[in-house]
């Protein structure tokens, strides 16, 4: 009866598929990190502006969006810089964007600024991520925010019309050729000046 000797060449197939198991977990591991790390967002102030960074595709890191959306937003004059926060996703970060945003521009707004409020109304409006009571205080902020732009258009009419008026007194007390006719135009304007003015 001949000796029966152990088999040996299984062993280092099943290693090397062992190996290639972890290896595999590993890169799965990798991968989803990497994913998630991705979709993660960090925000911080930095020499006057509010800096948006969006995780890399890889495990850690980040670096500043490329996203027009959010690229860095200029922090006004007297307003607190935010302290560092970080979210785990779009949405969470553009309400919160949001509320920053929309404060600032009803401090602006307050202060008489309306280019600036309008100007970060429109970065607040460019965020895909906000929720139907978010649309609706934009649709709010901005409609206030026209009708102190009007407010202030017939202000500045009202004034040009003023000055129009006192050119043509000047016409009309050099008694030229077109005195009359600037007497005329002059009554007119001074209608359409005193129309502008609120009601008291």
């Amino acid at each position: 009866m001949a000796d029966e000797t152990p088999r040996k060449g299984g062993g280092g197939l099943q290693r090397a598929v062992l190996w290639l198991v972890i290896a595999a977990l590993l890169g799965t591991v990798w991968w989803l990190a990497s994913e998630r790390n991705e979709r993660h967002y960090r925000v911080a102030a930095e020499n006057g502006q509010l800096v948006i960074e969006r995780g890399r595709f890889f495990p850690t890191g980040s670096s500043p969006s490329t996203d027009k959306t959010y690229a860095a937003i200029a922090i006004p004059a007297g307003e607190k810089a935010p302290g560092e926060i970080e979210f785990d996703d779009q949405n969470a970060l553009d309400r919160w964007l949001f509320d920053v945003l929309t404060s600032w521009a009803r401090e602006a707004a307050k202060k008489g600024d309306t280019h600036s409020a309008a100007a970060l109304v429109d970065r607040a409006s460019a965020l895909p991520g906000l929720t139907g009571a978010q649309n609706g205080q934009l649709a709010s902020l901005k409609a206030d925010l026209a009708w102190d732009d009007a407010a202030a258009d017939v202000q500045q009419a009202g004034q040009l019309l003023d000055a129009a008026v006192r050119n043509l007194q000047s016409v009309v007390a050099g008694k030229g050729p077109r005195a009359l006719d600037a007497a005329k135009e002059s009554d007119r304007l001074r209608g359409i000046a005193q129309s502008l003015k609120p009601a008291k």
